[in-house]
């Protein structure tokens, strides 16, 4: 091989791996990484009652949201301090003396632990949860502190701010010491610590895989349902008139046949020369013309429509299935069956027998079979046997037919 076909060979090899990395460097990404780190903030009041009557060197010491955590408070001579300590194992002592109360102003920001702001008595045994959580030790925190010391008054004396982390085991850090000759002159019988603790977990990553379907997905129907609603009513880019009656309802024909399948046989694209610019319509009123329209163009119905007249919902049922729009249809005979009574259910299911609506028909027929005593009680009843022979007769033997499946269960 001389060096032009070896220098020949390198390019090709090291654009073949150019390739590659670029190739693969845009592969489609199906997840990503996620850092979330995870923060509680606490605020709890801890206050001492008779606090001169406590004996030099003393240590009082109170929970925190965890068995792992402890606040000491040492009594000195002249003064005190405030301790955070951090254990491996929980003891089971705590301050449970009438001279030292412990309780929270306020519920954590973010609890996740059900056992946060719990006070423990002397001697108490754990309870099996807390058993378990102290097998398993304490994950690497990072807690922040800010305490107020206050007098029985309430008057702030002094503030301490700090910040330690857990991840020696046994530790014991001062958060703050308050060394005074004057000190019982401040506080003589109640000393108050407003404490806010604030907990910074271990920040856990995760990966989360993407569902490339769901992210596709848009959720601007109803933007969309109003900016075609605005499109009808200013009447924009109208091509053709609808007459109806004495009134004229202007349309676009492209959106009228895509969604009607009888609109679209009168628009058809392939006589594009005979779309006619207007449509007289004789069979369906006005009131539910305009409903079927606009529903063409939106999507939906007007929430006023639920109270419209039983007439009218004839009516748009009517349109909805002479203009095969089948969505609107069901919509409409669904609400039928809310407004459904002994006195109209028999009209109810002569529509649906008329338009061939074998599910609106099944729906009047359960209605029957569920009111069946007082529906044929009806005089409406007697006279839709009268006209509607063949009808009321499938209904009976409908209820029939349920009624027997019901006695041989």
């Amino acid at each position: 091989m001389n060096v032009q076909e070896e220098a020949s060979r390198f390019s090709s090899e090291q654009g073949s791996f150019l390739e590659n990395e670029i190739a693969h460097r845009f592969d489609p990404v199906d997840f990503f990484i996620v850092t979330r780190v995870p923060v509680e903030t606490y605020r709890f009041k801890w206050i001492l009652n008779q606090f001169n009557n406590i004996s030099n060197n003393e240590e009082l010491y109170s929970c925190l949201y965890s068995p792992y955590y402890k606040l000491k408070l040492t009594k000195y001579e002249n003064g005190f301090g405030l301790f955070h300590i951090c254990q491996k194992r929980h003891e089971e002592r705590t301050v449970n003396d009438p001279t030292n109360s412990f309780f929270f102003g306020n519920v954590p920001e973010n609890n996740t632990s059900p056992f946060a702001f719990r006070t423990v008595a002397i001697n108490k045994p754990l309870r099996a949860e807390e058993k378990d959580n102290s097998r398993e030790g304490p994950c690497q925190h990072i807690i922040e502190y800010q305490v107020a010391v206050a007098d029985e008054l309430g008057r702030e004396r002094t503030k301490w701010n700090t910040c330690f982390s857990n991840k020696i085991s046994s530790e014991c850090c001062r958060i703050g010491e308050f060394r005074s000759n004057s000190w019982k002159t401040f506080f003589t019988d109640v000393l108050v610590l407003n404490c806010c603790v604030k907990v910074t977990k271990t920040p856990k990553t995760e990966k989360q895989y993407l569902d490339t379907e769901r992210s596709l997905e848009s959720h601007c129907w109803e933007s969309l349902s109003q900016d075609l609603k605005s499109m009808y009513k200013n009447s924009f880019n109208a091509d053709c008139t609808l007459e109806v009656g004495t009134e004229n309802i202007r349309v676009n024909s492209s959106i009228l046949a895509a969604r009607s399948s009888a609109f679209k046989k009168m628009f058809d694209p392939d006589k594009k020369e005979q779309i006619p610019c207007s449509l007289t319509i004789t069979d369906v009123p006005l009131s539910a013309m305009k409903r079927l329209v606009e529903f063409l163009y939106t999507g939906a119905m007007e929430e006023a429509t639920k109270d419209i007249p039983l007439q009218e919902m004839y009516d748009l049922y009517y349109a909805a299935d002479r203009y095969e729009v089948m969505d609107l249809r069901k919509m409409c005979g669904i609400t039928l069956m809310s407004k459904a009574s002994v006195d109209n259910a028999s009209k109810i299911l002569m529509l649906a027998d008329k338009h061939c609506d074998n599910d609106l028909k099944s729906q009047v027929f359960n209605f029957i079979r569920l009111n069946f005593e007082t529906v044929l009680d009806s005089d409406v009843w007697r006279y839709f046997m009268e006209n509607k022979t063949k009808l009321a007769n499938e209904a009976l033997i409908f209820c029939a037919q349920k009624f027997k499946a019901g006695v041989e269960k």
